[in-house]
């Protein structure tokens, strides 16, 4: 005794020299998606856009209360943003290997619950930022 698969739900033929798919259950052609590709977003982050160092910079509104916005940045701005990020990371794992030892300090997120401490600090970066907004000729 031999098992074979079941018959497919759909089927391709041509029809009028074009390819067509059918959905055999219920004879008609199957329906497209109704969902439209979405465009591509520019990337977050820091891209490198030249090889002496220059680079552009894409914010988040998370963090930056004009964002998004594309900043171009020098060598030694690019090299700033990328130190922040490392010290941010580095920030990151220390709290978490310290709040191993002191649950207590899972606490401390909380902070970040009241709008008013987000607001100061979104604040905070979005000036800091903006010394590296230049705007564009042209």
């Amino acid at each position: 005794m031999t098992s074979q698969p079941p018959p497919p739900r759909y089927r391709v033929v041509e029809q009028g020299r074009r390819l067509v798919v059918i959905d055999t259950v219920t004879g008609a052609p199957a329906a497209r998606s109704p969902t439209a590709p979405e465009p591509p977003s520019a990337p977050s982050g820091l891209t490198r856009t030249a090889f002496d160092g220059r680079a552009t910079l894409v914010t988040h509104p998370l963090y930056d209360a004009k964002g998004p916005r594309t900043l171009t940045l020098s060598g030694e701005e690019a090299r700033l943003i990328d130190g922040v990020r490392v010290v941010a990371i580095g920030g990151a794992m220390m709290f978490v290997a310290l709040a191993l030892f002191f649950p207590w300090l899972l606490l401390a997120p909380l902070a970040f619950t009241d709008r008013r401490v987000r607001r100061g600090l979104r604040a905070a970066v979005t000036r800091w930022l903006d010394r590296y907004d230049t705007p564009s000729a042209g």
